[in-house]
């Protein structure tokens, strides 16, 4: 296994974690969560709750990219854009007001993981090619 891979695998599983530990305070203290985040008052947490909910199963779809991500390739690129699409959400929702400042949080925390998985997964796939290549070039010597 390459350093890359083992990389991209930390990654991912940090981000699991992430969001399940997000999941987890919901349920247990969704109040504290808020507040902590600094995601205003709020009359109801039943769509936190849901978002919870959809987050954790979401992470699921991300442990086959984390166990083999060129067997699972599709979950894995799926896994990055799952990140990044969410983070320029809220980035856009605070810039036009729609949302509160506290969701710059989440969105730094997505963005900075889809970041880097995909900075990973770029290298990884490149790092294969050229190993296969190189497997290529040894079997049929020119």
């Amino acid at each position: 296994m390459t350093l890359w891979r083992r990389a991209f695998q930390v990654v991912v599983w940090i981000g699991i974690l992430l969001n399940w530990a997000f999941a987890v305070m919901t349920f247990v203290d969704p109040s504290r969560l808020i507040a902590a985040l600094d995601l205003g008052e709020i009359e109801s947490t039943v769509w936190l709750f849901n978002y919870s909910v959809l987050l954790a199963l979401l992470s699921c779809f991300y442990i086959p990219a984390a166990a083999d991500p060129f067997r699972y390739q599709v979950n894995a690129w799926l896994l990055i854009a799952a990140r990044l699409i969410p983070a320029a959400t809220f980035f856009i929702g605070v810039s036009t007001g729609f949302l509160v400042n506290g969701f710059v949080k989440l969105g730094a925390a997505d963005s900075l993981i889809g970041i880097v998985e995909l900075l990973l997964l770029v290298r990884l796939v490149r790092y294969d090619r050229v190993e296969a290549a190189r497997e290529v070039t040894s079997l049929h010597p020119l």
